[in-house]
């Protein structure tokens, strides 16, 4: 695979204390982490450190017989661990392992819970696709919220939201697509993802805990193309939230760095000219009129995914969206965390 230069690992990091923060990394631990880190040689390491010691605490936590906390600190060591190997593009055994530490371990606390993790497989294209089905406590046939992931988002960090999710009486099921997480060991990803958004609701229509007439949709980053293009052929979402909107990827010939090595790595592509000719058809033009469910839109100004294509988005839909948008927000608005996730739950909870 074509290598990329990426920017100094410290830079990388104190661009992204937003997203650490909102996705369940303690401020404490992430300065003893950014300490550790002077090159790429030692960032996953730094955080696989760390990983250990929550760990570790969740163990004498649970032998104390304090299985909340416990839990806690298991689902953290698993984040941890997602930051620990989600840039190791060129490190493919290293990035393997550390994977494998991450489910392994959120695992460990998810039956812990008081509204439990369930890691469930559906079928999709002659692989078994990984996902984490999440029911309420107490309520009867709720409505369930799809959780889908970007090109470094998974399962696993989607916890922090599905917390807001199940406050509000609605289950969750985020899963790894192809190219994504631990389905990107034996999927790349692919051109049609919706076929295995559709899938995965062709699979909680199996469950009778749910109502599957009432099934919304999350695509965070990437998952900002995936979920609309879903809603905009699949009837049976009911609600769409687009948590940054990726409307095509006309930039991939520019990219450099990070960004270009994880288009490459999730493409299966071997240098950028390959990229581009992967990406070149995605787009959403066509397919936004199409889509007639309730949209909540959330983007920021500063986004490498210009916001211009967010409101080009939100012009083309059919019955309009509730947008919350600020200019000098960045990525996915992380550093609005705390005002956009419980709105895209509220919105949720409205609509579904």
């Amino acid at each position: 695979m074509q290598y990329f230069e990426y920017p100094p690992a410290r830079q990388v990091l104190d661009d992204s204390v937003d997203r650490y923060l909102a996705d369940g990394v303690h401020y404490r631990d992430l300065l003893k982490i950014r300490e550790r880190i002077t090159s790429w040689d030692d960032w996953p390491h730094a955080w696989a450190h760390f990983a250990r010691e929550a760990e570790q605490r969740g163990d004498a936590l649970l032998g104390a017989g304090h299985k909340l906390t416990a839990a806690a600190n298991f689902v953290r060591s698993s984040i941890y661990y997602h930051f620990a190997q989600y840039f190791q593009h060129y490190h493919p055994e290293l990035k393997r392992e550390l994977h494998g530490h991450k489910n392994r371990v959120f695992m460990r606390g998810a039956h812990l819970l008081n509204s439990p993790v369930q890691r469930v497989v559906f079928p999709f294209r002659g692989i078994q696709i990984a996902g984490h089905l999440r029911l309420p406590a107490g309520v009867t046939n709720p409505p369930v919220a799809i959780c889908v992931g970007g090109a470094d988002t998974t399962k696993e960090d989607y916890f922090t939201f599905t917390d807001l999710c199940i406050e509000r009486g609605i289950a969750t099921f985020a899963f790894d697509g192809p190219g994504q997480g631990e389905t990107a060991f034996e999927m790349l990803l692919i051109q049609d993802f919706e076929a295995c958004i559709a899938a995965a609701i062709d699979y909680l229509e199996t469950r009778e805990e749910i109502d599957a007439n009432r099934i919304g949709i999350v695509g965070r980053s990437m998952g900002g193309y995936f979920a609309p293009k879903a809603a905009s052929v699949e009837p049976r979402l009911k609600a769409l939230a687009c948590w940054g909107v990726m409307y095509d990827r006309e930039d991939m010939p520019t990219k450099t760095g990070i960004y270009a090595a994880t288009g490459l790595a999730m493409s299966g592509t071997e240098t950028l000219a390959e990229a581009v000719e992967f990406f070149k058809s995605w787009t959403l033009e066509g397919h936004v009129q199409n889509i007639k469910c309730p949209v909540f839109v959330t983007h920021g100004g500063l986004d490498s995914l210009p916001i211009e294509k967010a409101n080009r988005f939100v012009r083309e839909l059919a019955n309009g969206a509730e947008v919350m948008n600020w200019d000098d927000s960045g990525h996915c608005c992380h550093d609005r965390s705390h005002i956009m996730r419980p709105a895209i739950a509220d919105f949720l909870k409205k609509h579904l």
